[in-house]
């Protein structure tokens, strides 16, 4: 019978034998040099932390959904909502959607506000950006809308593009007319025409 040397063979079988050997050193070495703790240590949490969570109402990413009289879905989510003065919730990293059946869409994003479904509104104050799937992209301070007509205004100025230039206005309303959506500026509106666009 002929003998065939197979190395091969051979380290697989070595290694069958040291790999496991090797993976119960280490898990050895690893509980002998850990630290032993004690289980009636309280867990590490900044006591800071837990003395402003006791003092203040505070939700997680809250999410709000619904459909307008018209059909169009409207979604305002935040990164969190707490209780302010007055017992009126303060919603920070504020953003809202549009979707029409029509498929125009509408995206609203403000640092702060506030979301009232017993008064069915929404408001948006800071920067507020406004963009939308025709083209628009426009900034205002404050940004109100109707949870349940779908109608969204800003009252005091907006500037920004267009589809055909740049414009500003004193005030803004989006509003529902039939299937579409219909932007709406008034109180001076200054637009600069760009033919190229």
């Amino acid at each position: 019978m002929r003998y065939y040397d197979n190395t091969h063979s051979r380290l697989v079988a070595w290694a069958k034998i040291l790999l496991p050997l090797a993976a119960l050193a280490l898990l050895s070495v690893l509980f002998l040099f850990s630290g032993k703790g004690d289980p009636s240590d309280p867990l590490p949490y900044a006591q800071a932390d837990l003395d402003e969570l006791a003092r203040e109402t505070r939700l997680g990413a809250p999410e709000f959904s619904g459909l307008t009289s018209d059909g169009s879905a409207l979604t305002v989510t935040a990164s969190e909502a707490r209780e302010a003065a007055g017992g009126t919730p303060q919603a920070v990293n504020l953003n809202a959607t549009l979707n029409a059946p029509s498929g125009f869409v509408a995206t609203l994003s403000s640092a702060t506000g506030q979301l009232d479904t017993a008064s069915g509104e929404v408001a948006l104050d800071g920067e507020v950006l406004i963009t939308t799937s025709t083209g628009y992209t426009l900034t205002t301070n404050t940004m109100r809308g109707g949870l349940e007509t779908g109608t969204l205004s800003a009252p005091e100025a907006v500037s920004g593009k267009a589809p055909f230039g740049t414009l500003t206005a004193g005030a803004m309303a989006l509003t529902p007319d039939g299937t579409a959506h219909v932007l709406r500026f008034t109180n001076g509106v200054k637009l600069i025409y760009d033919p190229a666009k």
